[in-house]
């Protein structure tokens, strides 16, 4: 994939930092880098954090225990430092798009606890026409 320099376009559903592009025949996946949400949306994905710290302890507490490995899985009480947080947007053909914001932490403390492979889904079918035309503006101030 090809990280281009990105710049800010700012609709009504926030402000979005439009970037990396894939491409296949039937399948097209954008990726546009959360710059602000709202705080109804950061508490979602607080929520999300704290379910996926969990499954990541219980995950590498069993790893410890069948190989004898002696891998953290206590996380600090300070707040995860958030890596990345991102709008996957999938556009397939004859399916519905499919909206997703993709995340990845790590401990504050420990660094070597990581959690990247989480997201949530949601709805922004009633942004799709917004989405459509920033997704097309994008393409075609990038090749052509």
């Amino acid at each position: 994939m090809m990280k281009w320099k990105a710049r800010t376009e700012t609709t009504n559903i926030g402000i979005l930092e439009l970037g990396n592009l894939t491409f296949n025949e039937d399948y097209m996946e954008v990726s546009i880098d959360i710059c602000d949400m709202s705080d109804c949306l950061k508490a979602e994905i607080k929520k999300a954090v704290e379910i996926a710290k969990v499954q990541y302890t219980k995950e590498h507490e069993a790893l410890n225990a069948e190989y004898g490995y002696s891998l953290h899985t206590v996380w600090s009480d300070k707040p995860v430092n958030m890596d990345f947080t991102y709008l996957r947007v999938v556009l397939e053909a004859g399916k519905p798009i499919d909206y997703s914001i993709c995340f990845g932490f790590t401990d504050t403390v420990d660094s070597q606890m990581e959690c990247w492979d989480n997201s949530i889904t949601v709805d922004l079918s009633e942004h799709t026409n917004e989405l459509k035309k920033a997704i097309i503006k994008v393409l075609l101030d990038k090749f052509f």
